[in-house]
């Protein structure tokens, strides 16, 4: 991405298959955000792919929690919404869709993760005390507060993550996008990341997916 700021810009790879030809150009970047013009696409198109980049992106998120024990002072429901809200490094490039998954959404190792907590008191657990069945697929920080255990309580569970997407659940949004109108011709972008995904693979899926969305209403209206 550094290059399109060196060159002044250039099409964003694969969519001249569009009707219309994007450029963008990096005006700063960090490791999990990034601001860019772009230009080459109207104000309707801009909000398309924020909204785009905020919920149609797949992340990994906790879905399903079974609990063995829970004497803590949370409740089942209320532990497994916290721990569904926890952010998870994603891996795109193995995990699929369950809807999308050879499994036939049964849950596989292609398309869910285990995570399993097992802890005593006296004790404050932490995201850090989650235990993945993927070394790739763990929480993105390990200093999210879980639940306090005094002595004699004790939570025994195990979780499973599935890839999901922002417009389902706000677990699955990976990052925040905003943007500015420039010179009423370009958008100053701004996007960060919440650490499921790095920013880049952030704004590529996005592109891919807008890219997608724009190819399957041609291909609608054609018919």
């Amino acid at each position: 991405m550094a290059d399109a700021d060196q060159r002044g810009g250039k099409e964003v790879g694969g969519y001249n298959r569009i009707i219309f030809k994007l450029k963008l150009k990096i005006i700063k970047q960090a490791d999990d955000r990034v601001e860019f013009n772009i230009s080459g696409i109207d104000i309707n198109l801009a909000n398309a792919l924020r909204r785009t980049t905020i919920t149609e992106i797949p992340v990994m998120a906790i879905e399903k929690v079974t609990f063995y024990d829970n004497s803590s002072i949370l409740n089942d429901e209320i532990l497994a919404h916290r721990l569904g809200l926890i952010p998870l490094k994603t891996d795109l490039k193995t995990y699929n869709l369950l809807s999308e998954c050879n499994c036939k959404g049964d849950g596989c190792s292609r398309c869910t993760v285990t995570l399993t907590l097992d802890v005593s008191g006296p004790v404050a657990v932490y995201s850090k005390d989650l235990k993945s069945t993927d070394p790739e697929i763990t929480p993105v920080h390990d200093s999210i507060p879980i639940v306090k255990l005094t002595e004699g309580q004790k939570v025994k569970l195990e979780a499973i993550a599935q890839l999901g997407i922002g417009s389902e659940h706000i677990k699955w949004q990976g990052g925040i996008a905003s943007y500015e109108i420039k010179d009423n011709k370009s958008f100053d972008f701004f996007v960060e990341s919440y650490g499921q995904l790095s920013v880049y693979e952030l704004i590529s899926k996005a592109f891919d997916v807008f890219g997608n969305m724009i190819d399957e209403l041609k291909s609608e209206l054609k018919s």
